[in-house]
């Protein structure tokens, strides 16, 4: 049975609570209190979707994946990382030591950015130029690149800074300047330590070693031409020209069937089978008229008949374009 309070144990309720000796406060789980946000180190890492860095990568992709199979004399397979928003200071606290890490701008754009490449694939680079076979391990903690290996992988760079300026032609023009190569990532911050940048790039897959290829931008040097970037529909105007030159020959040798229509008239069937020798047919166009000439059933030109070195011709007087609805 539910039990009910007494008047005296009522009065004394009430009394203890205009004393204070009873504690109204409403108890609060610890697992519902509010804890605080720390906006200052909460770590940005968003993957975003932008239609003009994606062409951007898709250009980049093609043109690599070519020059690096040639490059290494083996098949070589580029995918795609999905583009990130973070803070400058967490994208280089993920970066090991040694990298090749290099610093550019994309001229006119103001500020820097950085292109990354994983150190066993650098290694791979500089062993293929240098005249090396396939190695299935590349130890690469506790050593620097030496001059002679920065040159030889500068000569990649300069390959990925060319196909990148032209990755670049149908967004915006960029001219891509070289500033200097780290090993450290330390001696990289080209950026404030809280700037947010746009992280994005390749994972380069070989027979023997897979490695990533990345660039880094900073969101407020892409801050000018964001319209550009995150408009939906961007067309590609490079052509190849030897794909374009055969296209052209097989059209150009293609077959159209073309006929010239004297005229029309309509009779009976009657008058057809009634039809003689010698008998004259009367068309709706007069002798010195114009020919209508169609092309596949389509009408296109405008002439005369005539001959010319013995043989049936048309002179084309005039050509004939279709009207817009």
């Amino acid at each position: 049975m539910e039990k009910i309070l007494s008047q005296e144990e009522i009065d004394a309720l009430l009394a203890g609570l205009e004393s204070g000796q009873i504690d109204t406060t409403p108890e609060v789980k610890e697992e519902s209190k509010v804890k605080p946000f720390d906006f200052k180190n909460y770590a940005i890492s968003t993957r975003l979707k932008i239609p003009g860095i994606d062409v951007i990568n898709d250009h980049l992709a093609r043109s690599l994946r070519l020059s690096f199979s040639t490059l290494l004399r083996e098949m070589v397979e580029l995918t795609g990382i999905p583009t990130q928003m973070e803070r400058f200071k967490d994208f280089l606290n993920k970066i090991p030591v040694p990298t090749s890490i290099h610093i550019f701008r994309l001229e006119p754009l103001k500020g820097n950015a950085l292109l990354i490449i994983d150190a066993p694939l650098a290694f791979v680079f500089v062993e293929r130029f240098l005249g090396g076979g396939e190695r299935k391990i590349i130890k690469v903690e506790g050593r620097e690149f030496t001059p002679i290996e920065q040159r030889l992988i500068r000569k990649v760079v300069d390959m990925i800074f060319l196909e990148l300026e032209k990755a670049w032609r149908n967004i915006y023009p960029v001219k891509p300047k070289y500033v200097r190569g780290e090993v450290n990532p330390q001696f990289a911050r080209v950026l404030q330590p809280e700037e947010t940048v746009l992280v994005t790039g390749f994972s380069v897959d070989l027979e023997s070693i897979s490695g990533k290829i990345l660039f880094c931008y900073s969101l407020s040097s892409l801050q000018p031409i964001k319209e550009k970037l995150y408009s939906p529909y961007q067309i590609e105007e490079v052509v190849d020209t030897k794909w374009k030159k055969a296209l052209e020959e097989t059209i150009f040798d293609s077959e159209v069937l073309l006929r010239a229509i004297l005229g029309k008239t309509q009779i009976t069937i009657g008058d057809l089978l009634n039809l003689e020798v010698g008998d004259v047919v009367v068309l709706d166009r007069q002798a010195d008229e114009l020919v209508e000439v169609l092309i596949e059933g389509c009408p296109k030109i405008l002439g005369r008949l005539g001959v010319y070195r013995r043989h049936l011709a048309l002179k084309v007087e005039e050509f004939l374009i279709p009207k817009e609805e």
